[in-house]
């Protein structure tokens, strides 16, 4: 990798995917929240206490994201794909970082109050704010995963660790879309919406795994540029 720091990458991102995976801080919380009714960023929630370790979590693991894009800049000058994986990468990071930012007031799986205040439309601004940086930040994997398999397509897939970010690739995609089809069509449907924790649960732990092979997974295909 030209002109890359591609160690020094690669141990940002694999942080990144560790920092990313708030499941890790709902093992160590002993399950706070219903898996099956709630969302990973009601951890963040100010009315949680492990509000304050869920966005250092998002904030730290979208900081060193954001660094290793600003360092692999050099990349996308060489070709459209990588130049959308790496835009890509920076608007999951920006959404994510956002996310630390603007909490929602309250769990609504945790909170009657919290869960009416959302279904009858005023769970005010704050609530908005997160819907718009998490909608951002989904879109951004998204991207990553059909980015990272243009590259993939292009320069060569590899061995099994470039096969493996493929099928990486590919789930995280198809995972988001899924998630994000329901939530639309619940709330296009004006019914409550009923939060599929464990879809987004087994989504993230994709994302994270994306984040920490992702390098790894295109080093041979960056081997092959012009």
């Amino acid at each position: 990798m030209p002109a890359v720091p591609y160690r020094l990458i690669r141990n940002l991102m694999l942080a990144a995917g560790i920092l990313y995976c708030s499941l890790l801080l709902e093992v160590a919380a002993g399950f706070p929240l219903d898996v099956h009714a709630s969302f990973l960023s009601e951890l963040g929630a100010r009315d949680q206490s492990t509000s304050p370790y869920a966005r250092a979590m998002d904030f730290s693991s979208s900081a060193l994201v954001l660094i290793a894009v600003v360092l692999a800049r050099q990349a996308g000058r060489r070709n459209r794909q990588l130049a959308g994986l790496l835009i890509s990468t920076a608007v999951f990071a920006a959404g994510t970082m956002s996310d630390s930012f603007s909490p929602m007031e309250c769990a609504p799986s945790a909170s009657a109050a919290c869960r009416a205040a959302e279904s009858s439309g005023h769970a005010g601004l704050a609530y908005t704010l997160h819907e718009a940086t998490s909608t951002i930040a989904g879109a951004g994997t998204i991207a990553m995963g059909v980015f990272a398999l243009l590259v993939l397509r292009r320069f060569g897939w590899g061995g099994w660790l470039g096969k493996g970010v493929a099928a990486l690739a590919a789930a995280v995609v198809i995972t988001q879309v899924w998630l994000g089809s329901v939530l639309a069509f619940e709330t296009l449907g004006g019914g409550e919406v009923a939060a599929p924790g464990i879809l987004q649960r087994v989504s993230t732990i994709l994302v994270c795994l994306f984040l920490a092979t992702l390098l790894p997974g295109l080093r041979h295909a960056l081997s092959r540029w012009p």
